[in-house]
């Protein structure tokens, strides 16, 4: 059994990514478990997680009860208006990037341009564009680091442009093979986001 963890900030398609992938007979993909069930699940080649770059996972840092009990006081919301989190000074993953690495594992990275990924976390969460800002430039030292050390790395870009090929290039990197139209249909089954506009048509 092998492990490896998509990683980016909110609203830069790794649930979309998460879901092409998870539609491999050779992967079983969680989204965003927080526990370490990644590394107990049998039967297939890989285990894949999709983690959020410093709302959820972070270099060093990991979850605790502590962090858990902060970040429910820094978002207390008495008028129910917002039901997200604003700020996370504490990550919510048990593991950090650290923990992964030990136990084998290997990263992909997925990211947008800043101006592209601050309005949408505006939009969506809620936050205030500093707030965004903040996690964006935080979020990207982590996928920076992880760059460097040879995840593989793409765009939301490429994406939703060059989806066929960036599954191909991930499945070369994972060592399995391709399975285009079985992959191609992920979308349908994304249950968080069921878009499937999301990604260009072939023509």
């Amino acid at each position: 059994m092998k492990v490896f963890v998509i990683v980016g900030l909110q609203r830069t398609g790794t649930t979309l990514l998460a879901s092409m992938l998870g539609r491999h007979p050779e992967i079983n993909m969680l989204f965003e478990s927080v526990t370490k069930d990644s590394l107990k699940l049998i039967g297939k080649q890989w285990n894949g997680n999709k983690l959020l770059a410093y709302r959820q996972i972070r270099q060093y840092k990991r979850s605790s009860y502590f962090g858990h009990l902060i970040n429910r006081i820094a978002n207390l919301d008495f008028r129910k208006k917002n039901k997200h989190h604003l700020v996370r000074p504490f990550p919510t993953s048990c593991m950090s990037v650290e923990d992964y690495k030990h136990e084998g594992a290997v990263f992909i990275t997925i990211e947008r341009d800043k101006d592209s990924s601050v309005s949408s976390m505006q939009k969506r969460a809620g936050q205030s564009e500093k707030q965004a800002s903040y996690e964006w430039m935080e979020g990207m030292k982590i996928i920076n680091n992880l760059k460097s050390e040879g995840a593989f790395s793409l765009t939301f870009f490429d994406l939703v442009n060059n989806t066929e090929q960036i599954l191909k290039d991930i499945c070369d990197y994972l060592d399995i093979e391709f399975l285009k139209d079985r992959m191609l249909e992920g979308p349908k089954y994304n249950f968080v986001y069921p878009q499937e506009s999301v990604v260009k048509k072939e023509s």
